[in-house]
């Protein structure tokens, strides 16, 4: 059964958690659920830009890739708006300076980045593409509106899912410090744990913008910026991160620097903005994994709490059913697609299959404990039957062993007339000629038990009341 209710965009969801929010003064970085957009990976290698700029980017890209049509002209410049206090919000940006921020839009205009087929400028050759971007293109703010105009080429690139990653503005504007967040722009392409490529010295000093000539003395720069974003990078991201130089004691135009990394416990939760609890569920119960989660954060604008909670019910449904025969995972994310949930009626169904399903169940039990019961009363009466035997078999062998030649002659030729014991005999394959009253109890042992059961049975009849 399908909702036709059509899903709020990431736009709409960012707007009313917006809403929400901003009505008690709450920054985006607290924000219960995620807002983001993917993002291409070329895009983490602007430099140059201090922090506010870095959001004013984030803002305006964010508005671009929930708003931007499906088909896109590359020599056509698309229009983009917001509310001035809303593109302010989504930068968390706290302060009423309004040139300030103006400031910061000129800064995020003039910044620009190089996009290349090649995997490094060295490695270019004339087959491959090269060019110079401007990053936010014309960009002014009108009447408490904020406009952004960007061809439809800057915009494929942006938004193109080729080598992409999901940026989070709740986790991007946790940063104050700009070489933190240029360093965590680095990190989050990369999956799972690991190391960075290694960047050169003089690269690096270009991440967090002006430094200021003696802080480019490697010593000053690692006190002043190096330090104190490896502090922040581990305190208020999803990454535990450390750096390395290259080499020791090397000039800075020889300097390389790399950054290792492992994501932090609860990281795959906090990105997709679910709690404890559901992380466990879909963890340990469909295995999801990093990407899994991945995949959720990028679509929780439509995936929410009680969609997630209707795709788990129906894909456990249909697991009760025997209708998931490959990956209960894979079928959880097509009900998640699909918008599959179960209706009243498929809950009764399912309720009215339990109970038959319980009472078939219960059923059995009772039949299979009630033929347990029969099955060790037969045995216990079997042993008790066997016990009896063999004592009587004993008392007879003791019986036939103490009396005297007389009467245990007539016990044995008592036992050797009779036609049954005649059979017994043959069947055990012994001469019945070669049987007699010194060896009937060690000749064969079946024999022996059958006689000394005989013995017992004239034994009732020879020996006083009370003493058989």
């Amino acid at each position: 059964m399908e909702n036709q209710t059509l899903p709020a965009t990431p736009h709409q969801l960012a707007l009313d958690i917006y809403e929400d929010m901003s009505a008690v003064g709450t920054p985006i970085h607290e924000a219960g659920k995620d807002i983001g957009f993917l993002r291409n990976n070329i895009f983490t290698r602007v430099g140059g830009l201090g922090i506010a700029a870095r959001r004013v980017l984030d803002a305006a890209y964010f508005i671009v890739a929930t708003n931007s049509p499906d088909e896109l002209v590359d020599d056509k410049v698309y229009t983009f708006t917001a509310d001035v206090n809303y593109f302010k919000w989504l930068m968390r940006y706290d302060s009423r300076n309004h040139s300030h921020l103006i400031a910061q839009m000129r800064a995020a205009a003039k910044a620009r980045v190089e996009i290349m087929t090649a995997p490094s400028i060295e490695e270019l050759t004339e087959k491959d593409s090269w060019g110079t971007i401007s990053l936010l293109g014309d960009c002014y703010i009108e009447r408490n509106v904020v406009c952004i105009l960007l061809s439809g080429r800057v915009i494929k690139y942006l938004i193109s899912p080729y080598k992409a990653h999901w940026l989070s503005l709740r986790a991007s504007t946790a940063f104050s410090l700009s070489l933190a967040r240029a360093i965590y722009d680095r990190l989050i392409p990369c999956e799972g744990h690991g190391v960075t490529e290694w960047f050169a010295y003089e690269e690096v000093l270009e991440w967090p913008g002006k430094v200021g000539e003696s802080r480019k003395e490697v010593k000053e720069f690692k006190k002043r910026f190096l330090e104190p974003a490896m502090l922040q990078l581990n305190e208020v991201s999803d990454f535990d991160v450390n750096w390395e130089p290259n080499t020791e004691r090397t000039p800075p135009e020889k300097l390389k620097i790399r950054f290792r990394f492992t994501k932090k416990r609860g990281a795959d939760a906090a990105r997709a903005g679910i709690q404890d609890d559901m992380y466990l569920l879909l963890h340990n119960e469909f295995a999801f994994d990093t990407p899994d989660f991945e995949m959720l954060a990028k679509n929780r604008h439509v995936w929410t709490d009680e969609r997630l909670e209707q795709a788990i019910e129906y894909t456990r449904h249909k697991l009760n059913l025997g209708k998931v025969t490959k990956s209960p995972k894979g079928y959880l994310f097509r009900a998640l697609d699909g918008n599959f949930r179960l209706g009243d009626a498929d809950r009764k169904m399912a309720s009215i299959q339990v109970r038959r399903l319980e009472a078939t169940q219960k059923e059995i039990r009772s039949r299979t404990a009630a033929e347990a019961q029969l099955q060790a009363s037969i045995q216990a009466e079997a042993e008790k039957a066997t016990f009896k035997l063999n004592s009587e078999i004993k008392a007879g062998r003791e019986f036939f062993e103490s009396a005297d030649n007389g009467l245990r002659k007539d016990l044995f030729n008592s036992f050797v007339s009779q036609r049954l014991q005649q059979r017994l005999i043959e069947r055990q394959g012994v001469t019945r000629d070669l049987l007699s009253p010194d060896n009937i109890l060690s000749v064969n042992r079946v024999v022996a038990d059958a006689f000394g059961s005989h013995v017992h049975a004239k034994m009732k009849k020879l020996l006083p009341p009370g003493q058989s």
